[in-house]
């Protein structure tokens, strides 16, 4: 089915007056316009799923173009259809990243590249504003200690393991268990952690689809139980 909605998507340009960047332009312009249809539905057609992912492979639709991750949901819509339908994800990560020690019968069950990880700051409440009036400091204040509170550290990698998580960013490994974690919260485009230590701030970890995410870590726990 996919082969022929190329072929009739391509059938399209010989019957118009359209140069190949212009005709490209207008495909991805109506991709983004179903795409946004499809992962916004409670449960994703898979048939769709499928005919928008072959799409965006033969008309270069990648991740560069598409700054609300449509593209990272839709490749993870088949892992998370097999969750909500209490399936076994069969994924293999052979190769764990250097510097990655896994415990005993501890493995892999997810790997998200080029996530970012951000966590609010304590230096930003320090932050005095005694010139402005309570109105500005209402607004402007508050403003300012959201650009302030949150540190974003970019092109780390996130593996979920069946008793916790490792985030590598560089040469620095961090990693939570799930007896560590009081609290998980699903997000727009992840998923934020909240520790049980006394004084924990929370971690949001973007890795661009927080369903899917969300429900993934509830997956990897429940393989202990």
């Amino acid at each position: 089915m996919s082969v022929d909605v190329i072929a009739n998507i391509r059938s399209c340009k010989s019957t118009a007056q359209f140069l190949d960047s212009q005709f490209n332009e207008l495909v991805a312009k109506a991709w983004h316009k179903q795409a946004d249809i499809v992962v916004k539905d409670s449960s994703y057609n898979l048939v769709a799923t499928k005919n928008l992912l072959c799409i965006a492979d033969e008309f270069g639709i990648d991740k560069a173009d598409d700054d609300d991750y449509k593209l990272v949901r839709l490749l993870n819509a088949e892992y998370l259809d097999r969750i909500q339908n209490n399936q076994f994800i069969e994924k293999s990560f052979p190769q764990v990243l250097e510097g990655i020690e896994l415990g005993q019968g501890e493995r892999v069950v997810w790997e998200f590249k080029e996530t970012a990880k951000s966590e609010p700051q304590r230096h930003a409440q320090e932050k005095q504003w005694t010139v402005f009036s309570s109105v500005l400091n209402n607004i402007l204040m508050r403003k300012r200690y959201n650009e302030l509170a949150i540190k974003i550290e970019k092109s780390g990698v996130l593996i979920i393991t069946n008793q916790g998580l490792f985030y590598k960013i560089n040469n620095s490994i961090s990693q939570t268990k799930y007896s560590e974690i009081h609290s998980l919260t699903p997000m727009k485009n992840g998923v934020r952690v909240q520790a049980n230590l006394s004084g924990a701030m929370p971690d949001t970890y973007v890795t661009g689809d927080g369903r899917f995410t969300y429900a993934l870590l509830q997956y990897a726990q429940g393989l202990n139980r």
